[in-house]
């Protein structure tokens, strides 16, 4: 078990350190990771308001908010915020959410690219040191 702790007592090796810069961003890269990027918070956005809608609805938020405001605007008003804030409702909503949220984040991660290639030519890129620790 003492030798678990024992610290070796030789020589490090050197540690060696790489400079690099960044001078570039490939478009079609930049597009392809954004687009899966966005994929993945389409995912969760989905989840997430699946997720929230079933929370709100089986405690029952969504009855006793439709009552509050059934007493507040009459019985003959019409609106009943449980077919307002239906499953199918929640659920187009934040899948249309996505779809744009897709189609932004897809066509602005090309934008991002291409800024960054414009100001890298001005200042020359962004330099990054790597070592071996």
């Amino acid at each position: 078990m003492a030798t678990l702790f024992k610290r070796n007592s030789g020589p490090k090796e050197p540690v060696k350190q790489v400079r690099l810069k960044l001078r570039s961003i490939d478009v079609w890269s930049a597009v392809k990771v954004g687009f899966l990027v966005s994929i993945a918070l389409g995912i969760a956005t989905l989840v997430g308001a699946l997720l929230l809608w079933a929370l709100l609805a089986n405690s029952g938020i969504f009855s006793s908010l439709g009552g509050l405001l059934t007493s507040v605007l009459g019985e003959g008003s019409g609106f009943s915020l449980e077919n307002e804030f239906s499953f199918g409702n929640v659920m187009s909503t934040a899948l249309s959410l996505s779809l744009l949220n897709i189609v932004l984040t897809t066509a602005l991660s090309a934008v991002w690219a291409v800024i960054f290639n414009l100001i890298s030519k001005l200042v020359g890129g962004v330099s990054v040191t790597f070592t071996n620790n």
